[in-house]
């Protein structure tokens, strides 16, 4: 009798614990579901939030192999963003520093669905683009807070991991993954065609754990292309981080970007 009501126990346990990794199995979280979940998130609950954008786009271009005269050019963009997002309200300072040239300041709104911009040596304010336009794509993505549907191509190449407070989607590409970002991202590398080499492509994602809301992202990148016995090499790298989740300070409105936006 014992061993009958033990080997029913057994079963039963055998049972019960095949049952509770089913259910783990399909509550297992992914790359996709992590995603899915930050957007209606963001969506739902996430009211205001500040941001420091850093971008640092550098390019080197070597003619005919001539290594002792590479041209170079790029530029930095430092952001600090405040944004309400629902309606929209955005205000930003900006550094500027292209290189080879004295860098600058900029105050920016984003008041009814107009941008406008005032340099710090500037007399008036002027309306502009779009922020692609202004800043590139990847600052586009990230303000002023991270588009997540931009990585939808690869979330089943992301790497789950879990992070003090949170988790993170690690993400590196190959030659044919770089070729599927530029895509998504044409300021992605150098802007010349011809062969290709990926010496490194790294994406970073951080999440908040209780909230879900994207804490940072992080992009690196070094890419080569060879064309017309012309190389371009193109070092690229993204420090995006997210902070003050509904919990910033309301901003004024200057009286003259009030006046261009109602226009």
């Amino acid at each position: 009798m014992k061993k009958i009501f033990g080997a029913v126990m057994a079963g039963s346990l055998a049972l019960l614990l095949s049952a509770c990794n089913s259910s783990e199995a399909q509550d297992k979280l992914t790359a996709e579901k992590l995603m899915a979940k930050s957007n209606e998130a963001t969506e739902t609950s996430l009211k205001s939030v500040h941001a420091h954008i850093n971008f640092d786009d550098y390019a080197v271009t070597v003619y005919n192999g001539d290594i002792e005269n590479p041209e170079k050019a790029g530029v930095v963009y430092d952001l600090q963003v405040d944004a309400y997002l629902d309606p929209e309200k955005v205000k930003h300072t900006a550094t500027v520093a292209p290189r080879g040239i004295k860098k600058y300041e900029e105050n920016f709104y984003n008041i009814s669905g107009k941008n406008i911009v005032k340099k710090a040596d500037d007399a008036e304010w002027q309306q502009v683009g779009t922020i692609e336009e202004q800043y590139g794509s990847f600052v586009d993505a990230v303000y002023p807070t991270l588009d997540l549907s931009k990585f939808e191509p690869f979330k089943d190449d992301f790497i789950l991991e879990p992070i003090e407070y949170g988790y993170a989607l690690k993400l590196t590409l190959d030659r044919n993954g770089f070729k599927e970002f530029k895509k998504v991202f044409p300021d992605a590398g150098p802007v010349n065609d011809g062969f290709r080499i990926v010496d490194k492509m790294e994406l970073v994602i951080t999440f908040n754990k209780s909230t879900s809301y994207v804490t940072s992202f992080k992009m690196s990148s070094d890419v080569r292309h060879f064309a017309d016995g012309n190389s371009y090499r193109s070092r690229q790298k993204m420090n995006a981080t997210y902070s003050y989740f509904n919990d910033i300070k309301d901003f004024a409105i200057p009286k003259e970007v009030q006046e261009i936006a109602s226009k």
